[in-house]
């Protein structure tokens, strides 16, 4: 059995298991994976009206998005059941990181910034000066609680990792890196999104997804349209007044 037709057949079975919950939704899913929705303009397919958030303008838009799948984040952000029951799915980095951004600025609190220590690694004689070489000491250690799997509830120390690029030409030394393995998450990329299951999901699609099977996968990471929203900037306007966005599915790589 091929790698792709394995991962397939493990995420229809997931979908069928949540067909006891929603079978609208698993249809609808199924029916999307397969390229059977019924489409506009070849690939443009509707999403549903109780799962859309209407696009108006961009800072409203997401700010509506971020507030349906993480309300009330002020009173909420230190509970972590709530955190990692949710999650916002873009199809790029760098909407990952605006995302993130956005949702960071919303806490209460003081901010802390974690930076990184360099060092040049083959520098004995002292050669590059400080002005090259940014340092930053602070405390080397994270304490953190780990939320998830069999070790939730377990206090554990975080410390700084070295990193050093095996070709960097940018310059004349070997540089040496130590940071916190860490980054704040509340979005994520689709692909990395794979094989989770997420109680309360958004997508934002800034634009359309661009490879085969991403928005399934997007939208199968929920498990119900009720704790689905999606949020689709407009490429093409249709007759009606329904929101629609790209289904990208090569037929040709799926079996029956």
């Amino acid at each position: 059995m091929s790698p792709l037709w394995a991962s397939v057949k493990r995420l229809r079975l997931s979908i069928n298991m949540r067909a006891v919950n929603d079978p609208w939704f698993s249809d609808f899913l199924l029916r999307v994976g397969d390229g059977k929705e019924e489409t506009l303009d070849e690939s443009y397919i509707r999403i549903p009206d109780n799962m859309s958030i209407r696009y108006t303008d961009k800072t409203k838009s997401v700010d509506a998005l971020i507030d349906a799948i993480f309300p009330s984040l002020e009173s909420n952000g230190a509970d972590s059941k709530f955190i990692i029951s949710r999650a916002i799915l873009l199809t790029k980095n760098e909407s990952v990181d605006e995302i993130n951004n956005k949702l960071i600025e919303r806490f209460s609190g003081e901010q802390k910034v974690y930076y990184s220590f360099d060092e040049a690694e083959d520098d004995k004689n002292n050669l590059y000066p400080m002005e090259l070489i940014c340092r930053a000491f602070q405390q080397n250690v994270i304490d953190v609680e780990i939320a998830v799997s069999q070790h939730a509830g377990k206090r554990v120390f975080l410390p700084r990792i070295p990193l050093c690029p095996s070709d960097d030409e940018m310059f004349p030394f070997k540089l040496k890196r130590k940071q916190f393995p860490i980054q704040l998450s509340f979005s994520m990329t689709i692909n990395k999104a794979q094989g989770q299951t997420i109680p309360n999901v958004g997508v934002y699609l800034p634009e359309s997804v661009f490879s085969h099977g991403q928005l399934y996968v997007e939208l199968s990471r929920g498990i119900s349209r009720v704790n689905t929203k999606v949020l689709v900037k407009p490429e093409k306007t249709f007759d009606n007044d329904g929101i629609y966005t790209s289904n990208v599915v090569y037929k040709e790589v799926l079996c029956d």
